[in-house]
């Protein structure tokens, strides 16, 4: 509970910082473009409410899990991008009409929060420049159909992490929306001059979503994949800790661990987060009962990638409905790997029928209801079946 607090306190230090900044910053430009003392008041309170509704989306974004990769632990991430895209917002007015780089501006936010922060936040870090600016709808309009199509096509981002088409797409879409803005101001009078600052915006936008997706990469994915690595490692000191505590259940982690790789591989599922699973799914009986509570303080401390602790989360609070396929696997796998002991332990020498022990099991589980509302599919279902069945040879070097 301590823990919880201290995140949430350093969460609410978060939001009021975005706030402030966001209505002290957007005030103090409008003095600064000269802006009377009402208008800058109109500036701040339209710029709060935005903030406002900005800081909401944070919160449901936390609360409905809708942060894309781990940023959901790492907001400081967003507001990082945030207050820099701030910054930018009241600067932009100087620049030229068709040379705000709002694009990256709208994918950033998105990228290190999720699809309705990239939304609310572009939005309303749009509404101050143009503001500042002076200028009319059409001027917002314009860049919110380049930030909306930017937030649209990155939304698919995972980790395979196959960037090129939404980048494209995106770079297209602005390129097209600002050549058809100047069009209009031109009015009439056309030449190729007036394509020269949308395309070099369209240029800085690609640079800067680069940047963006390369730290993404590095936080997101290749720290989570080396840390990833670390603990799937059987030396690594938590197995340590758990083979000190109890020989069996070192023995059964490292069954289940690798019971459970083999069927995720089998299956099209993530085969290390399976394994990491396998592994650590009773690690919380190093602090006494293998609850969820004990868990998460073992998995916090050991910085577990967040997909590793979810499924582990749900794995524990049995109150909770089993959803994900990873989930399905350990639970039979656990299960599998228990019962066969528990028979090796009843009849050594006793020949045992595995295939009618594993049929058992599935028909069971299915049957009790558990994995009703999980992703898996029966197709899946059967081929898991199939995989813990041939595994003959390593349920016979168990004994």
């Amino acid at each position: 509970m301590a823990e919880k607090s201290e995140k949430q306190q350093y969460l609410l230090y978060q939001e009021i910082l975005l706030f402030l900044s966001t209505v002290a910053v957007s005030a103090a430009a409008a003095l600064v473009y000269g802006m009377t003392d009402m208008e800058a008041a109109g500036v701040a309170i339209l710029a709060a409410a935005g903030a406002g509704g900005m800081v909401f989306t944070l919160e449901q974004g936390l609360e409905n899990h809708t942060f894309f990769f781990d940023n959901e632990e790492h907001t400081e991430r967003f507001t990082l991008i945030y207050l820099v895209s701030l910054l930018g917002s009241v600067i932009f007015p100087r620049l030229p009409q068709s040379g705000w780089p709002y694009l990256a501006v709208f994918v950033g936010l998105e990228l290190f929060g999720s699809q309705a922060l990239g939304l609310v936040g572009g939005c309303e870090l749009l509404m101050i420049a143009t503001l500042l600016s002076g200028e009319g709808n059409m001027l917002f309009f314009v860049y919110f159909v380049a930030g909306f199509a930017g937030c649209m096509v990155f939304s698919c981002i995972d980790k395979s992490f196959r960037v090129r088409e939404p980048l494209l797409v995106a770079l297209l879409i602005q390129a097209a929306v600002l050549f058809a803005w100047e069009i209009i101001l031109a009015q009439g009078q056309i030449s190729l001059q007036i394509f020269i600052i949308p395309a070099v915006n369209t240029f800085i936008c690609f640079i800067l979503l680069m940047v963006l997706l390369k730290i993404l990469n590095y936080y997101a994915l290749y720290i989570g994949q080396k840390i990833l690595m670390e603990i799937n490692d059987p030396a690594h000191e938590l197995l340590g800790k758990l083979r000190e505590f109890s020989e069996e259940e070192y023995d059964h982690a490292l069954h289940t661990a690798y019971l459970c790789e083999k069927t995720a591989a089998g299956i099209g599922v993530e085969p290390q987060i399976a394994r990491a699973c396998g592994y650590y799914h009773r690690i919380g009986l190093l602090k006494g009962d293998n609850t969820w509570e004990n868990m998460q303080g073992i998995l916090k401390e050991y910085h577990f990638p967040k997909e590793v602790a979810d499924i582990l989360k749900e794995y524990a609070e049995r109150d909770m409905e089993i959803r994900s396929k990873e989930v399905v696997i350990l639970f039979f796998c656990d299960t599998i790997d228990s019962s066969l002991n528990y028979l090796f332990l009843k009849k050594l020498k006793t020949e045992l029928n595995y295939q009618k022990i594993i049929d058992a099991i599935f028909k069971n589980k299915v049957e009790s209801g558990m994995i009703d509302n999980s992703s898996i599919s029966l197709r899946e279902l059967h081929e898991m079946k199939n995989i813990l069945t041939e595994e003959k040879l390593y349920h016979d070097f168990l004994r």
